[in-house]
C-alpha cells in the first residue's frame, strides 16, 4: 500500500516512454538489498523502456556532474540513492531512503564530529534535489514526517511506500535456538552497546543454546563480547551470505534506532520469523505481527523479547513488500 503524504498531484505523461533510473553507490547493507531486489525484477519483466545508469559508479559530485549532463530530460527519472535530477524536464521521481540526511532535535548532536560534518555537506544538496522533484518516496512513515519536519514545502510530494522485500521458501525455524543481528555496523548505532545490553539480559536467564550470530568482524566489537560463548561474529557478509544464515535462525536481533526503514523488520514479517526490535510506531508499521518489541535501557523488556522470539511462530506476511506491486507503480507498467 502507498499512502500520498498530503494533497495529491497529478502529473502528465511524457512524450517519451523511457524511464531512466539512476542506481549509483548504494553497495552494502539495506542499499544492496534493495538493488537485489530492483534486479531480480528487472530479470522477471521484459522492460526494454528501463534505462538503467550509475550501476557501477561511486555517487559523488564526479557522477552527478555526469549524470545531469547526459541524461534523458524526458519521460521519467528515478533517482534510487538520495539525490534527485537537478535539471527540469519530463519526471522527477526520488527515494529518500537515508535518515542522517533529515535529522532532527538533538540527533545531530549525538553524532560523532566528522560524520556530522560529513552529513551536513550531502544534506545540503540531497534537500536542494528534493526540492525539485515531482515524487519525493519515503520508505515509512517516520522518514516521511522527518522529511516534512525538514522540508515543509515538499511535503505535499510525499508518498510513502515500504521498499520491496521478497518471500523466500523458508523452512519451519530451526530447533536450535540461534538470533541473528543482520546489522552494518556504523558508530551512530552504537552496536557494540546494543550487543553488550543483550548479552547482560539473558546472561544467566535463558538456556545456553540462546545463542547471537552477529555480521561483523571481532574487531569491531570490544574483547570481552567476543570471549562470550553466546556470541559469534561473522564478519560482514554478502546479500546472499547473510540470506543463508537468516533461513538457519530463529529471529532476528535488531536494536538500531536511527532508521529511515529496517531492512530485518520487513524480511522477518514477509518470511515469517521474530524479530527482537525497539518497540515503537515506526518498528510496529514494519514489522506488523513479527515485532517482539522491547523498551531501550529496560533489561527485563529485552530478556522478555527475546524468550518470546525463541519460541514464537508468525505465518509470513509478504503482502505489503511485494516487489512487482512495488516496481511496477514506480516504473510504470510497461509505460
Amino acid at each position: 500500500m502507498s499512502v500520498l503524504w498530503g494533497a495529491q498531484a497529478q502529473w502528465e505523461e511524457a512524450p517519451d516512454t523511457t524511464v531512466t533510473v539512476d542506481l549509483a553507490g548504494g553497495q552494502l547493507g539495506g542499499a544492496a538489498r534493495y538493488r537485489a531486489e530492483f534486479f531480480d525484477y528487472l530479470g522477471r519483466h521484459d522492460r526494454q523502456d528501463i534505462k538503467v545508469i550509475g550501476a557501477h559508479r561511486r555517487l559523488g559530485p564526479a557522477w552527478l556532474a555526469v549524470r545531469e549532463a547526459t541524461a534523458v530530460r524526458r519521460g521519467r527519472r528515478i533517482a534510487l540513492n538520495n539525490v534527485g535530477f537537478f535539471a527540469p524536464g519530463g519526471e522527477r521521481w526520488t527515494l529518500l531512503a537515508n535518515a542522517l540526511h533529515f535529522l532532527v532535535g538533538e540527533e545531530a548532536a549525538a553524532l560523532d564530529p566528522a560524520l556530522r560534518a560529513a552529513m551536513a555537506r550531502q544534506a545540503k544538496i540531497v534537500h536542494r534535489a528534493a526540492r525539485r522533484s515531482d515524487v519525493l518516496i519515503a520508505p515509512s512513515t517516520a522518514m516521511a514526517e522527518r522529511i516534512a519536519v525538514t522540508l515543509p514545502d515538499v511535503a505535499d510530494r510525499l508518498v510513502v511506500r515500504m521498499h520491496p522485500v521478497s518471500a523466500r521458501t523458508v523452512p519451519r525455524p530451526p530447533r536450535d535456538a540461534q538470533i541473528l543481528c543482520p546489522v552494518l555496523f556504523a558508530p551512530y548505532k552504537q552496536m557494540p552497546e546494543r550487543i553488550a545490553e543483550w548479552l547482560t539480559a539473558v546472561d544467566d536467564v535463558l538456556d545456553e543454546s540462546v545463542r547471537l550470530i552477529v555480521t561483523a568482524s571481532p574487531a569491531e566489537v570490544p574483547a570481552a563480547l567476543t570471549a562470550s560463548p553466546r556470541l559469534r561474529f561473522v564478519g560482514r557478509l554478502s546479500v546472499a551470505q547473510t540470506r543463508d544464515l537468516w533461513i538457519r535462525s530463529r529471529a532476528v536481533y535488531f536494536p538500531t534506532g536511527l532508521e529511515s526503514f529496517g531492512w530485518p523488520l520487513a524480511e522477518a514479517r514477509a518470511n515469517g520469523r521474530p524479530v527482537i526490535a525497539r518497540d515503537t510506531a515506526q518498528n510496529r508499521e514494519i514489522a506488523g505481527a513479527a515485532l517482539c518489541g522491547y523498551t531501550l535501557g529496560d533489561p527485563d523488556s529485552l530478556r522478555h523479547a527475546t524468550e518470546v522470539a525463541v519460541t514464537a511462530q508468525f505465518d509470513p506476511d509478504a503482502a505489503p513488500f511485494d516487489p512487482d506491486t512495488y516496481f511496477d507503480w514506480m516504473l510504470g507498467e510497461g509505460r
